[in-house]
């Protein structure tokens, strides 16, 4: 065992997190204002003109994508774990207010209409990422307050000192709604307060006790304490996407529906793999159409269940506690399918199989230790651990396909050396759009606005690559399903000889001199579903190659 590198992390990003950590556990409801100096002496990457008079209109776009629209309207915001939490602080029936979403982050969020929002916490990196997406928002908002409270056109006014493409960039996300945004802005500034109902684990391990209760009570007729798992963290779509095909039977339809949409980007795309002149797989492609064509058109998604029903796979949406939809799939019922033919498997001996997978979406930064340890506690045994994820590189490419062998999780401070079940001989016949870059060393952040650039300068001198939140608090809880006791702090541990098969495969969606832009407006973009769906497939075959060793 080793001791931790004390240069992972900053005086300033360490003095930021006790400040508001301790001041949420002491007095309960904080203002944000208190926390302004502390976030700004960070100097985070995503918020470089933070210390400066100007916008920085990259950093506000990113905190727009992963708040609601109606924080316009917001002053209080309300975290708890669970109803059982807020009911105990005489917050009852929330749930009936009018449930918001953010286009970037999954949380279960209530906005009461006025002036108040409820919040869902899964974890304590819901708490870091929403005080640093607050506080960003906040500086933000009322330095562009300033610049327009005195505006007659505010229009116009925010082109002076907005470039056109940013403004384009805001437009695309409040759409129709633009205009009285910033007209919001000029009207009001931002002074958000923040109330903590309980921060204390008990209450986090409860939610994620609920959370798996209820995947268990949707569907009684499996008992997990009698039957082996794989246990996936991936999204909702790709894998089941590729087990059931279904938009391969759909694809007249697709292709009807995409030149109806005229949308000359995706048509030209589409030309261009069917000429092949772009090297994306034209059933990934119409995996792509088909997610937004299921968006208007339920008969076809209610089609795309049945099927999936079929062979055995059941979706459980989150409830109330953690916001993490989660997908159980019954292999027995996957015999026969016809899988894509670059892998060369068959899936005959499926029948005898016993075993499930069990894919969630993936979780937030410490969330994923709660999830795959309260799993752990409820199955009967794990065959295979498979992560996949998006990261930050530091030495590839958007869209490349990043395999770590060493991780530093920045919460334990543990580095974790471990045997990937992945190599780039993996993805040698289903990946052909971007580079795969193995043997490569990540830091598992606490926080996307908890880094700087002189942080990152260091990471890179040490040989880390990826910057990423949850593979860290994966290999604690991990950890766990090896050894005697629970995860260690500031330690070297190898992982190298796990009873179980572990692949863990990142794809690249932005770098971080550029994050804010990447994440903020480039969401839309094709880039990342290629490489998603060549781990989606990787990660297939390692399932089915293992239960045939297991037959």
């Amino acid at each position: 065992m080793h001791q931790g590198n004390t240069t992972f992390n900053t005086e300033e990003i360490e003095i930021h997190i006790r400040t508001y950590r301790s001041l949420l556990k002491s007095t309960g409801e904080v203002r944000i204002k208190q926390l302004e100096d502390s976030h700004l002496n960070m100097n985070s990457i995503l918020q470089e003109k933070g210390k400066t008079d100007d916008v920085d209109i990259a950093a506000f776009i990113y905190v727009l994508l992963r708040l609601p629209f109606c924080m316009s309207n917001v002053k209080k915001i309300i975290l708890g774990q669970s109803n059982d939490v807020f009911a105990k602080h005489g917050i009852r029936n929330f749930s009936r207010w009018q449930e918001v979403e953010a286009p970037g982050r999954r949380r279960k969020m209530f906005y009461d209409g006025k002036n108040t929002l409820a919040v869902y916490i899964a974890s304590v990196t819901d708490v870091d990422d929403l005080i640093t997406l607050l506080t960003a928002f906040q500086i933000e908002w009322n330095k562009f307050h300033k610049s327009l409270k005195a505006a007659k056109d505010v229009v116009k006014e925010a082109g002076k000192f907005i470039d056109r493409e940013d403004i384009d960039r805001v437009k695309n996300i409040w759409g129709e709604d633009f205009t009285s945004f910033l007209q919001a802005i000029k009207h009001r500034s931002a002074d958000f307060t923040v109330k903590l109902l309980s921060g204390s684990y008990v209450e986090y391990a409860k939610a994620t006790k609920y959370w798996w209760k209820n995947i268990a009570a949707k569907i009684p007729f499996i008992n997990f304490g009698n039957r082996p798992i794989y246990f996936v963290s991936s999204n909702t779509h790709s894998v089941t996407n590729l087990l059931t095909r279904f938009a391969l039977q759909e694809e007249k339809t697709l292709q009807n529906f995409l030149y109806k949409s005229k949308d000359t980007n995706l048509i030209r795309l589409w030309e261009e793999i069917e000429m092949g002149d772009f090297l994306a797989n034209r059933e990934n492609f119409l995996y792509y159409i088909a997610k937004k064509y299921g968006r208007t058109n339920p008969e076809f998604l209610k089609s795309k269940k049945e099927k999936e029903i079929r062979l055995g796979i059941h979706h459980i949406p989150a409830f109330h506690y953690l916001d993490i939809d989660a997908q159980v799939i019954e292999i027995k019922k996957l015999a026969d399918i016809d899988l894509d033919k670059r892998l060369g498997i068959t899936t005959a001996h499926l029948k005898k199989s016993n075993a499930l997978i069990i894919n969630v979406d993936y979780p937030l930064g410490w969330a994923a230790y709660q999830v795959l340890t309260e799993i752990g506690q409820n199955v009967a045994s794990v065959r295979g651990i498979y992560l996949m994820g998006k990261a930050a590189t530091l030495n590839g490419k958007v869209g490349d396909i990043l395999l770590p062998t060493t991780v530093f999780d920045q919460h334990t401070k543990n580095i974790y050396g471990f045997n990937n079940s992945f190599n780039s001989l993996d993805f040698k016949d289903i990946f052909a759009t971007g580079d795969v870059l193995d043997d490569q060393k990540t830091i598992a952040t606490k926080g996307t606005f908890l880094e700087s650039k002189d942080l990152i300068k260091r990471w890179f001198r040490q040989g880390y690559t990826i910057i990423e939140m949850e593979t860290g608090p994966y290999l604690n809880a991990l950890y766990e399903f090896v050894y005697y006791n629970r995860y260690m702090e500031n330690q070297f541990i190898n992982l190298t000889n796990t009873p179980f098969e572990l692949g863990i495969a990142h794809y690249a969606s932005d770098t971080p001199y550029s994050k804010a832009k990447n994440l903020g407006v480039r969401n839309l973009s094709y880039e990342g579903v290629e490489p998603t769906y060549a781990i989606s497939l990787a990660i297939i075959k390692k399932i089915v190659e293992r239960e045939t060793k297991e037959k």
